[in-house]
């Protein structure tokens, strides 16, 4: 499956990135970050390229939104993993529309405007309840969040402040945790005959995977840090996998990524 292959190249890279001295603390932060992308976003053009061909990836033509109006469900045709697919295409130019189709379903990279209210409130209560664990863990806010130091603005500023963990870091990780690792175990999950679990084992397997990546450079020693990253990481990721398939689109999670980073970031740009 290529979502765990790139799960664990991006994990052993980035342990290996963060083991190693770097001169240049900005050239160490791009590198920590390409560590993480490159794989992942490699694990979705693989599982893409399989939709294409109309191989393994189009199993992942599921899940879709979790609630459907009856008029809906009637003219839909439920697909072998719990979502749905629209009428069968006519003859003449099928193939290709279906083609077409399943790439673009792989991720559910879409949005709507009710995305973007969910997912400023999914982020909102994820990072309330990262708050009031790092008060429980460090007796005050913000003592694992982000740090800046003497600002220089020029490019390097513009990528590690603002670009990579406001707008491509929400971006590629959702694509690969919520775009990719949810609906492929979901679709793994109901293919075995469990389809009351899937929705379950999906959000939990995403959610989970999510807080390890995110604790693979933290120092195991340091238990307050490795309790208050790991379960405000693992509370965001449950919270956007549901909202994910909840919706059937990652549009939401994306929102929700960003919001909840942009409360920590922002402030700490700010100096609050």
């Amino acid at each position: 499956m290529p979502a765990g292959f790139g799960l664990v190249v991006a994990m052993v890279l980035l342990i290996s990135a963060d083991s190693t001295s770097f001169g240049d603390a900005n050239v160490a932060n791009l590198l920590g970050y390409l560590c993480v992308w490159v794989p992942m976003l490699v694990a979705i053009g693989v599982a893409g390229a399989g939709v294409a061909r109309g191989g393994w990836g189009s199993a992942l033509d599921g899940p879709g939104p979790a609630v459907r109006s009856d008029a809906a469900a009637a003219g839909a045709v439920s697909n072998p993993t719990g979502g749905f697919d629209s009428a069968p295409a006519r003859a003449g130019g099928g193939d290709a529309g279906n083609g077409i189709r399943s790439r673009k379903s792989l991720l559910r990279l879409s949005i709507r405007p009710i995305d973007l209210i969910w997912g400023l409130g999914v982020g909102l209560m994820a990072r309330t309840v990262a708050s009031l664990m790092e008060i429980l863990g460090f007796g005050s806010i913000g003592t694992a969040g982000a740090t800046f130091g003497e600002t220089v603005y020029n490019g390097w500023w513009l990528f590690g402040a603002l670009l990579a963990p406001l707008l491509l870091a929400p971006f590629v990780e959702e694509l690969f945790f919520r775009g990719l690792v949810l609906r492929g175990v979901y679709a793994r999950v109901t293919a075995l005959g469990a389809v009351r679990w899937a929705a379950p084992i999906a959000v939990g397997v995403s959610g989970l995977t999510f807080a390890l990546m995110h604790l693979v450079t933290i120092d195991p020693g340091n238990t307050a840090t490795v309790v208050v990253v790991g379960v405000s990481t693992l509370i965001f990721g449950l919270a956007a996998a549901a909202l994910a398939l909840a919706t059937g689109r990652i549009g939401g999670a994306i929102v929700a990524h960003v919001t909840f980073n942009g409360l920590v970031i922002v402030p700490a740009l700010l100096g609050i």
